[in-house]
């Protein structure tokens, strides 16, 4: 992602607040398309690839909740910060329990979302990190088993049939924990997908 740049969706109903969020969200960088409506980001989603969506919760017609749902069925690697106007414990709670990345309270500072722009990004940036890890490792674990086929002529011991299972006790003295491997992939799978705390 270090040489892509971040494409973000913005989706609001207010032509004067589209156009302000527009313009701020292009000088620090960021490639830019906008959506007045829920209907519209969607047919954008399905056409070109986003990394990030910022929409208003309160749209005519599709509302920011159910752009958000839509777009979790599309692609969940897609971060959705919701700017609401309505701000309660409740719509912020049922925003994050329906995946949104974060929300932001009207009014709010344009440095406030800047803020929180560069914290997603740093959180895709890890998602990217975590997953090329796993790819890594499940290629590593790959070339092992493969290895370790070929260096028992594809078939397995003669006393395979005779000998208690060991648990990976073997394959601890070749230098290789397959029950600990296996752990590992499953926590780093379940960090890259774990939302990040609101700070």
């Amino acid at each position: 992602m270090a040489d892509e740049k971040i494409k973000i969706l913005i989706t609001d109903d207010d032509l004067d607040l589209r156009e302000l969020l527009t313009e701020a969200v292009k000088s620090w960088g960021y490639e830019v398309s906008i959506a007045k409506n829920g209907d519209e980001a969607l047919r954008k989603l399905r056409m070109d690839r986003f990394h990030m969506v910022i929409t208003d919760l309160m749209m005519p017609g599709m509302d920011g909740l159910a752009l958000l749902q839509k777009i979790r069925e599309l692609d969940k690697d897609i971060l959705v910060i919701i700017i609401t106007g309505y701000a309660t414990i409740e719509t912020a709670v049922r925003a994050i329990e329906n995946g949104a990345y974060d929300y932001i309270a009207k009014p709010f500072r344009l440095d406030e979302l800047m803020i929180v722009i560069k914290n997603a990004c740093e959180r895709l940036r890890l998602m990217i990190q975590n997953r090329a890890l796993l790819d890594e490792l499940r290629s590593a674990y790959g070339e092992i088993a493969v290895l370790k086929k070929a260096l028992n002529g594809g078939l397995p011991p003669a006393d395979a049939e005779d000998r208690e299972p060991d648990d990976g006790a073997e394959a601890m003295k070749e230098g290789v924990n397959p029950l600990r491997h296996q752990e590992y992939l499953k926590e780093a799978d379940r960090f890259s997908r774990k939302p990040l705390q609101k700070t």
